[in-house]
Formats: C-alpha cells, sequence, structure tokens
C-alpha cells in the first residue's frame, strides 16, 4: 500500500470513530502555576496581616496620637504618646479628654471642641495649645491639632456606656446621631512655650528699662529747666550790679581825671603810677573779669541749650580780619604791649558765616595770646584757603603749653599751671566757649605748641 493510500485510510477511519463516540460536555480547567499560587498565598496573608501592621505603625508614630467621640471620651492612643505622657494606653482609654489638661484651662479646651463640633466632617483641622496636667511627664504645654471624621456607630454608641460619672464635653443630640470622631496629634510646645515666657520676661523687663530712662530723662530735662532758669535770674542778679560797678569805677575815673588829671598818671608805667591809680587799674580789670565769666558762662548754656540765633552774611576777610583787629588793638592798647601783624592770602573767596560769632572767636583767642605772651613779643594773625576751607592762624610767641595740658584747654573752668610770670587771671570759659561757637559754625580748632610757639588754627567751611 503506497503512502497516499494509508492517508486516505487513516482518514476515514478517523471520522468514522468520531462520529460514533458519545457526545460528551467539555470543561475548561485551569492549569494552576507555582506563581499564581504564591502571589495569591502573599496577599492573603497581607491583608490578615495588615491591621495588626497599622496598628504598630500607629503605636510607634512619634507624636501623641489620640481619638475621642463627641463628648470628649478617649477611643484610642497610641503607645509613643501614652508613655510620653506617662500613662499606658489601658490607662486612657475610656478616660474624659480635659482630664488630662489643667483646671483652668478645661473650661477653654471644651469650648473649643464644642466650636468644632459645629463643623462638617473632613472639612476643618484646628490647632489649639493648652497646659497639661500629667504629673508623670515633664511636657507642660501641647500644641494640638483635631479634625473631625465621620466615625462607627456602633462602636461609638458602645463606648458610650462606658462613662458614667466622668467629665465629659457637652455635646448636642445632633452630635450624637453623627456619630462623629474626632481625630487629634499633638506636639510638645514646652520648651517654646518656656523660651516664649522668658522673651514677654525680658519684653517686661525692657519696657521697665525704657520707663525708667523715660522717667529719668523726663526728671533730667525738668533739672536742667531749673537749672537754667536758675543761672538765668542768677546772672541777671550778678549783672545788674557789675554793670553799676562798672559805670560808678567810668564816672569815678572821669571826675579824677577832671580833679587830678587822672588820664595822664594812668598813662605812665606802672612803677611810676600812684596808688590811687594802680588800684583803680586793679578795680576796673576786675570788674571787666567778673562781667566777662558771666556773658562767656550764659553763652556756654545758651550753646549747649543749640538756642542762640544766628545770622549769616558775607564777610570779605581781608576787609574784615583788619577791622577786627585794629578795634582789638584800640580796645586794649594800655593793657597790652605784644606787637600785632596780619598776614592775608590774596584772592580769598568771600566766607557765609555769622560775623558776631566768628568776632567773638577771633577777639577771645587774641585775648588769649596777649595774655599768655611775654612783653613785646609777636603775635601774627594769618588768613589762607585751605582744602576749600577758610584757615585763620593766631600764632604766638615766647611761650608754649606743656604737651601734658594740651587735650584739656578747652574744658570749662580749666587753667593751665604755671609759673609764667606774664600769665593773668582768666575765667577758665574763654577756649571752652571758642570750641563750641566754631563747632556750631561747622568748623574745626587745633593747637600746636613747641619750640617756644603756640599756634591755634581755625578752619571754616566757606558756606
Amino acid at each position: 500500500m503506497s503512502r497516499n493510500q494509508q492517508s486516505i485510510w487513516h482518514r476515514d477511519r478517523q471520522k468514522q470513530d468520531i462520529l460514533s463516540t458519545t457526545p460528551t460536555r467539555l470543561e475548561l480547567v485551569p492549569e494552576k502555576s507555582p506563581s499564581v499560587e504564591l502571589r495569591t498565598t502573599q496577599t492573603l496573608y497581607r491583608t490578615q496581616e495588615e491591621p495588626q501592621w497599622n496598628r504598630e505603625l500607629y503605636d510607634n508614630l512619634p507624636s501623641i496620637c489620640f481619638s475621642l467621640d463627641t463628648t470628649g471620651i478617649i477611643l484610642s492612643v497610641n503607645q509613643f504618646g501614652a508613655s510620653r505622657l506617662g500613662y499606658k494606653p489601658e490607662q486612657l482609654i475610656n478616660q474624659s479628654f480635659l482630664n488630662l489638661f489643667e483646671q483652668s484651662d478645661q473650661q477653654r479646651l471644651s469650648n473649643a471642641f464644642t466650636e468644632l463640633l459645629k463643623t462638617s466632617p473632613n472639612s476643618t483641622v484646628t490647632n489649639w495649645e493648652f497646659r497639661l496636667h500629667c504629673p508623670a511627664t515633664e511636657i507642660v504645654w501641647l500644641k494640638i491639632v483635631a479634625r473631625i471624621l465621620p466615625g462607627d456607630r456602633q462602636f461609638t454608641r458602645e463606648k458610650k456606656q462606658l462613662k458614667p460619672g466622668l467629665t465629659n464635653l457637652p455635646t448636642t443630640s445632633s452630635c450624637l446621631e453623627k456619630n462623629l470622631i474626632i481625630l487629634m496629634m499633638c506636639e510638645d510646645i514646652t520648651a517654646y512655650k518656656q523660651a516664649e515666657d522668658t522673651f514677654k520676661e525680658v519684653e517686661i523687663a525692657l519696657k521697665k528699662i525704657q520707663e525708667a530712662v523715660r522717667s529719668q530723662l523726663e526728671e533730667m530735662a525738668s533739672l536742667n529747666c531749673l537749672k537754667d532758669e536758675f543761672l538765668s535770674a542768677v546772672s541777671h542778679e550778678l549783672r545788674t550790679p557789675l554793670t553799676n560797678m562798672k559805670m560808678a569805677i567810668q564816672m569815678l575815673g572821669i571826675a579824677l581825671h577832671r580833679e587830678q588829671n587822672f588820664l595822664l598818671e594812668m598813662a605812665k608805667p606802672q612803677t611810676e603810677r600812684s596808688k590811687a591809680a594802680r588800684y583803680f587799674e586793679i578795680l576796673d580789670n576786675e570788674c571787666d573779669r567778673e562781667i566777662n565769666l558771666i556773658n562767656n558762662f550764659l553763652d556756654l548754656q545758651r550753646l549747649d541749650t543749640d538756642v542762640k540765633p544766628w545770622v549769616l552774611e558775607t564777610i570779605q576777610v581781608q576787609q574784615w580780619l583788619c577791622r577786627v583787629v585794629e578795634l582789638f588793638k584800640a580796645r586794649n592798647r594800655n593793657l597790652y604791649q605784644q606787637k600785632l601783624q596780619i598776614e592775608i592770602a590774596p584772592h580769598l573767596p568771600s566766607l557765609m558765616c555769622d560775623p558776631f560769632s566768628l568776632e567773638r572767636i577771633l577777639i577771645e583767642l587774641l585775648t588769649n595770646a596777649c595774655k599768655f605772651s611775654p612783653p613785646d613779643a609777636e603775635i601774627i594773625v594769618t588768613a589762607q584757603l585751605k582744602s576749600q576751607q577758610i584757615q585763620f592762624q593766631v600764632v604766638n610767641f615766647g611761650i608754649e603749653i606743656p604737651s601734658t595740658e594740651l587735650s584739656r584747654i578747652f574744658d570749662k573752668f580749666y587753667r593751665i599751671p604755671s609759673n609764667d610770670p606774664w600769665k593773668q587771671g582768666g575765667t577758665g570759659l574763654g577756649l571752652a566757649l571758642v570750641q563750641k561757637l566754631i563747632r556750631h559754625l561747622g568748623g574745626t580748632i587745633e593747637v600746636e605748641s613747641g619750640s617756644n610757639r603756640t599756634c591755634f588754627k581755625v578752619q571754616l567751611p566757606l558756606s
């Protein structure tokens, strides 16, 4: 039999066998793979273990976690939180949450819960800060984050039966019907509150210090006002008799001149004058000294209170300086015997300044130079432009100021200790007044002394 014949037979035979068999129902049975069985087992195991895993996660969460019913009864607390508060979880379950807090804060906490329950679930997260009362913990302050969640009706009703006699939150019937649960996370903020308290304390202390300083300043202002009033009254009382004395001295000189040709006697050298002429000179000089003392003192007081009015004028330096020096010579012709010279740089710009104050400065420096210079010594007054400022110099020869005294010569009532025979008594206020006037004019003053020479340098801005 050929290969083709075998195929036909086989085909026909197979067809007969199929037709002769009894019909049966076919079922599809899936073949179980080992990997599928493993995944199914793992899923089942995880599903069974998930509540336990979640519980362990909840217990070890590094925060104090509570769930409460609407009356404030603790339904659950995590292990970590209970330990932080100094309890075991079973000691807190079914207890009122209010009892964990200071009695003075319980009413405020109750009011906060009441307001929270008026809101809808899942919509409000509230931050509170309350003082804790748990003797077994060092925590004093808790920050509470609270939120309302829908609860299990059966669970909450069973728990509600376990709270008779406890301090509960006031809850309405509508809240009970809703079976709500309050979820809370609590954070220890004791250190923050203590730092905050230390800061309020510091702030209070600062306020007290500020009030004390303000009170002292007001008292000092009052004392200064009284001092100014006193000095004004005393100066007035002193100046009035001195003015009368000066006038009487001048009238006495006129009368003596008419009777005894007194002016000729005063023109003689001191060693040749009569006793009356010497006494008259002493009286006249000391009266002037007292008048200058009072005037300088009052001027210093006015400068200290900054009430001195300034009158600014344009000053042509060359003409002004010559006039002031000649005026000084005329007033002190019989008092000083020094030689005054003026050196002025050409083409100096004009100076915007208070002429009265500037004249007072120059006269005081010239007086000081004459007092402390020997007779017939040379005194030079200069003016020049330096660094866009006018610089005046008063230089006297024949005397030096000790280097140890240079820093003190502008102090009030300070006099340079010296055995110099030409030294004359002064008020001790002249240079202090000069320095104050120059500062008010926006200028500076310096002094140099050495090599038998003393130089005062005054620099003033052009405007």
